[in-house]
């Protein structure tokens, strides 16, 4: 049996990958296959800055009271900022700096009262049969039987999203092949009105999910000889209206996919 994901020099999934493929297989394989990544933007560095202040406030070694981790939060979201390679409007990045105020603000009652975890941004590597190569990925909480995942948002949460329903089961899956036991697996929303907390309950669906979205990347792939037969064989939904916001892979799409 030849191994389709050498062919195309794809030497891992995730579940950032394995979502873009369920979006659009377009989108899949650009993200996999030809390493097409978008520009960045002050809602993601809001939610790395609060991810990375969590975890300091989680840490044994750190001491940070709410004013401390407030500073440490907006000091981060402006690091990255400054660091980035973009050019952003100055409204949105005032806008996202006063979410991350607002987000640490709520979040911070709940979060100082949760134990230490074993580990933060803590590596899984996920095998699956049948598949050549890991899944792997960071999850943002690791505890003894717990995983946590930390995503911010600017409106309310009223359940988990699908999306973060499937990069936690990712990780959970993980923990359970490592550990022989499944872990309680929780999404955490920080919002600028409140924080929610969410735990999964349909794991059975999503672990079939990853499954089946990872054979059938690799369906895709054995399908295909080489880049030009792979790219025949896709036909991207431009009508998808998560094109609008990945002018990278849009205009890589339509040089390798046609219009």
């Amino acid at each position: 049996m030849t191994d389709p994901f050498a062919r195309f020099g794809v030497k891992h999934l995730s579940a950032t990958s394995m979502l873009q493929f369920r979006a659009d297989p377009a989108l899949g394989i650009l993200y996999l296959v030809y390493g097409i990544r978008e520009a960045g933007s002050p809602a993601m560095h809001r939610g790395s800055a609060l991810d990375h202040t969590i975890g300091q406030m989680l840490d044994e070694d750190v001491t940070l009271d709410h004013a401390g981790a407030r500073a440490l939060a907006t000091e981060h979201y402006d690091a990255l900022i400054e660091g980035a390679e973009d050019d952003y409007r100055s409204a949105d990045i005032n806008r996202e700096r006063k979410v991350v105020s607002k987000c640490l603000d709520h979040c911070y009652p709940v979060v100082s009262e949760w134990s230490a975890p074993l580990a933060y941004q803590h590596p899984i590597r996920l095998t699956l049969q049948g598949i050549e190569v890991p899944v792997i990925g960071f999850i943002d909480l690791r505890y003894v039987n717990v995983v946590r995942e930390l995503k911010s948002s600017g409106k309310p949460r009223r359940g988990i999203v699908d999306d973060h329903a499937f990069q936690v089961a990712t990780y959970a899956m993980a923990i359970r092949q490592e550990t022989g036991e499944w872990p309680e697996a929780f999404v955490d929303y920080l919002m600028p009105s409140g924080m929610s907390s969410f735990q999964l309950k349909n794991g059975k669906r999503w672990v079939r999910a990853v499954v089946d979205t990872a054979a059938s990347i690799r369906t895709l792939l054995d399908g295909a000889q080489d880049k030009d037969a792979l790219c025949a064989s896709i036909q991207p939904d431009y009508s998808n209206w998560l094109w609008r916001y990945r002018p990278n892979s849009l205009a890589a799409a339509k040089e390798l996919f046609g219009s």
